[in-house]
């Protein structure tokens, strides 16, 4: 017995050294593979790299952002005043453009549209369609889409310890933004007819529709202000705070590395919950609520969403909006000490951006396609890359 001991005592002692061994070999590949560039050398590239960011791709989404909500709202307007289905089919052409650079700014969902609550006022889904229908059976007051005072998130995996202003918030945004609208606006994937709109929601549709149009261009406005012009107690833009590297950002590498999480987030999301919540559904045989778990299945827009998600992770990459790398970039900076590693990422892009783009039309008719499967696999691959891998981005460029 004591031999023994002795003898898994000795091999343990071979495992722990082997484990030591290998985790040193994990620290200097990791050392390994980083960015050759001393401290100053960063702040002057990276510094660089983070203002055309913002003001190449983050301010001028944002800016089309009320340019085209803007638009949306004259056409919804002009289908309040005078319904037909012309009109129904202009405002949802008008609906079609304007979710373009929303999809198209989901790669940088932190600060202002974060901590306001602008995001899910903007986008939240799945809607409470049954609050909508009382809403449109209502006296017409529409108070229900308004909501008050700090914004506060719902926890949605145990709502019971949601504060009830908490709760109340995500009420309101249950009714109203682009979903809402979307569902106002079309039908089966095309844009809806005059005919279709019972007589009981007629006296108040249009009406619904021309709130939730207004309360869009506010919140894509208050966006655009607050990166733009100011925003928080000190009244200074987010573009500024996050140029200067200062508030919450203790360092130019602070603002890369959000902008790297940005980037995995949202093709996180892509991949696990729009694509990967409806095919589990559907797999675990809930079949309705799979369907209802789809974004955008009013207009058939989800494929399209998708896409522009991965494009917004491109424009943050490339650091422009018309698919060439700017010198100022990421993407730049990336090819230039390690061409390799930028192939890496720019093919992963392109994979999952295909990969999407393969999944028949509409989403909502194939969740359980392998296509679907194939497009989470490609986005949880370009997830890895980018922040969670052995070798990512984020740390290439920060550690």
């Amino acid at each position: 017995m004591k031999k023994k001991f002795i003898l898994a005592a000795s091999a343990l002692s071979l495992c722990l050294s082997a484990a030591v061994v290998s985790c040193d070999d994990d620290k200097e590949n990791k050392k390994d593979f980083s960015i050759d560039l001393s401290d100053s050398e960063k702040e002057t590239v990276y510094g660089g790299i983070v203002n055309n960011f913002v003001d190449a791709v983050v301010l001028p989404t944002y800016k089309n952002l009320v340019d085209k909500n803007t638009e949306l709202l004259k056409n919804v307007n002009a289908l309040y005043l005078d319904p037909s289905d012309a009109a129904f089919e202009a405002a949802a052409a008008a609906w079609l453009e304007a979710r373009q650079p929303w999809e198209t700014s989901e790669a940088f969902l932190f600060g202002p549209v974060a901590d306001l609550g602008l995001d899910p006022n903007m986008d939240s889904w799945p809607l409470d369609q049954e609050a909508i229908e009382q809403i449109l059976t209502s006296d017409g007051t529409f108070s229900e889409l308004d909501w008050t005072g700090d914004y506060e998130e719902e926890d949605e995996d145990n709502p019971e310890n949601s504060t009830q202003h908490a709760k109340d918030i995500a009420a309101a945004q249950s009714v109203r933004g682009y979903h809402t609208l979307e569902y106002l606006l079309f039908k089966d994937g095309v844009p809806r007819k005059v005919a279709d709109i019972e007589s009981k929601y007629k006296a108040n549709w249009y009406r619904y529709a021309v709130v939730v149009a207004e309360k869009l261009k506010a919140d894509s406005e208050s966006l655009y202000k607050a990166w733009n012009e100011s925003y928080g107690e000190e009244n200074v833009a987010f573009a500024t705070t996050f140029k200067n590297h200062s508030g919450s950002y203790k360092s130019v590498e602070d603002c890369i590395s959000e902008i790297c999480e940005g980037c995995a987030d949202i093709a996180n999301e892509v991949g696990t919950s729009k694509i990967g919540d409806p095919v589990d559904k559907y797999e675990a045989g809930q079949t309705e609520e799979a369907l209802y778990a789809v974004e955008s299945w009013y207009s058939w827009h989800s494929r399209d969403d998708y896409k522009n998600n991965i494009i917004s992770i491109k424009n943050s990459f490339y650091g422009s909006l018309n698919g060439s790398v700017a010198a100022n970039s990421i993407a730049a900076i990336v090819k230039e000490n390690n061409e390799e590693f930028f192939n890496k990422v720019d093919e992963a892009i392109k994979a999952a951006y295909d990969a999407i783009d393969a999944i028949p039309q509409p989403f909502r008719n194939n969740i359980n396609s392998q296509e679907a499967k194939t497009a989470q696999e490609k986005c949880a691959e370009l997830e890895e890359l980018l922040t969670s891998g052995s070798q990512n981005l984020k740390s290439y460029l920060t550690d």
